[in-house]
């Protein structure tokens, strides 16, 4: 950032006074995703010449004197699940290579484009969201900018990796049981998942319908509320500043699957930084902590298979073997077990919200460990990432990663922070303020760029 403002919002401004052109700082963001890209892998597609049309038409548009959106000029990438007019949507499978590019956009493209955002390309992911990373879909997997033998996390790699890297100010990613958290906690950076059913999903390819949402990653939290209000269609204030809320740390869930020591050792800090803003910090049970994850992934597998049985009838064989068992899971299981996780999810919902009945917020590591390597040995055993975040995908409520410093290897470690369902500002006021208070550690967290230059 070239100031302590929003990098989104410094961007925008500066283009609106005339102190930076679009089509300069489309040439320069193109330019460094070129260098990134044989190292970092973080994009699928590149669309250097629409997108360098569409800035050369803003700063037109800004020489006319016309009035600019709140994201005029900016440059974003969305993952590569998401429709946008005329670009390939591949999923990074090779199940839709052959497809046609999308004939219209998603709403999602809509909307950033009416907020005067310039869609640079497509970023890697997960093949059809599901699974992990590997080296056997059509595209190598991206790699983590603070040391690219290490996994980024995902399923929303690439869009974790371009904003840590500073390709782009701002991404959008999708997350149904963690794919933006934990990217974004990998990589050092903020990922908001929004409360289920804020963002539209038509022109989105889906994971498990009643879970998938799409959300921003960005350099901070205010960052973050601005893209999201340009994906809702509507403003989303970043709430009151939190200095009176109660948080409350789920200590079942933690007692369930304990954190790291780097991890945990972070997450003291940050509490410790809560109570000293004003906040606070009050433990809280939650007796059903080991039931969470299990109803996901019922539910989860359930409809993922729905989605996808007849490509696995027709096309086992063009999918990645971690994909393709990821998404056979979902065979095994009967509809009577959807039936009886639905209602357990119920039931989970309620318990979730009596929590809130007490607390304004929750707040707990974003995931168990840091980032690990890449790939695993043996192509298959790999650690769960995703304990922490899941329970709030099943009850559709907002949360939030933001860095809170690195671990004793030089590696990021996430915060999350979580709200009641619909509290979206809340959760992103919070969040806002600890990455703008006094020696926050997570802020400004940059990776060498020797490291993949």
């Amino acid at each position: 950032m070239m100031d302590d403002a929003p990098a989104v919002a410094a961007l925008a401004r500066r283009m609106a006074g005339g102190a930076l052109d679009p089509a300069t700082l489309m040439r320069d963001t193109i330019a460094g995703i070129e260098r990134a890209q044989p190292t970092l892998h973080a994009f699928i597609h590149i669309a250097a010449d629409n997108a360098r049309a569409a800035a050369l038409r803003a700063r037109d548009a800004l020489r006319r004197g016309e009035r600019v959106a709140p994201l005029h000029g900016v440059p974003v990438a969305l993952k590569d699940v998401i429709d946008v007019a005329g670009q390939p949507t591949t999923a990074n499978s090779r199940t839709r290579l052959g497809m046609a590019p999308a004939a219209r956009d998603s709403t999602i493209a809509a909307r950033l484009a009416a907020a005067g955002a310039i869609v640079v390309g497509k970023l890697h992911c997960w093949e059809l969201s599901v699974g992990g990373p590997c080296d056997d879909t059509p595209f190598p997997p991206a790699r983590n900018p603070w040391d690219p033998s290490r996994d980024p996390g995902g399923s929303s790699s690439g869009a974790a990796v371009a904003v840590a890297a500073g390709l782009v100010p701002a991404a959008i990613g999708g997350d149904t049981g963690g794919s933006i958290r934990l990217p974004a906690a990998y990589c050092g950076v903020v990922g908001f998942k929004p409360s289920f059913g804020l963002v539209p999903m038509d022109g989105v390819v889906p994971f498990a319908g009643s879970l998938d949402v799409v959300g921003p990653l960005a350099r901070s939290a205010a960052d973050a509320a601005i893209v999201t209000g340009a994906l809702a269609g509507r403003a989303i204030p970043v709430g009151p500043d939190g200095a009176r809320c109660r948080v409350g740390i789920p200590v079942d869930l933690l007692a369930h699957v304990a954190p790291a020591e780097a991890v945990a050792r972070s997450f003291e800090a940050a509490r410790r930084h809560l109570e000293r803003i004003g906040v606070s910090v009050v433990d809280v049970r939650l007796a059903s902590a080991p039931l969470f994850n299990a109803c996901y992934f019922v539910i989860a597998r359930s409809e993922a298979f729905a989605c996808w049985c007849d490509l696995l009838e027709r096309s086992a064989a063009a999918m990645s073997a971690i994909a393709r068992r990821s998404l056979a899971m979902g065979a095994l299981l009967s509809a009577a077990d959807l039936v009886d996780a639905t209602r357990l999810r119920r039931h989970l919902a309620r318990e979730m919200a009596g929590l809130f009945d007490r607390v304004d917020m929750l707040c707990l590591p974003t995931t168990p460990d840091i980032a690990g390597p890449l790939l695993p040995p043996d192509g298959v055993t790999r650690p769960d990432t995703a304990p922490y975040t899941r329970p709030f995908s099943l009850v559709g409520a907002p949360a939030i990663s933001l860095p809170c410093g690195l671990s004793s290897e030089g590696m990021p470690v996430g915060l999350q922070i979580v709200g009641r369902f619909g509290d979206d500002a809340g959760v992103l006021g919070l969040a806002h303020r600890l990455e703008t208070s006094h020696d926050w550690p997570g802020r400004n967290l940059r990776p060498d760029p020797a490291r993949w230059m």
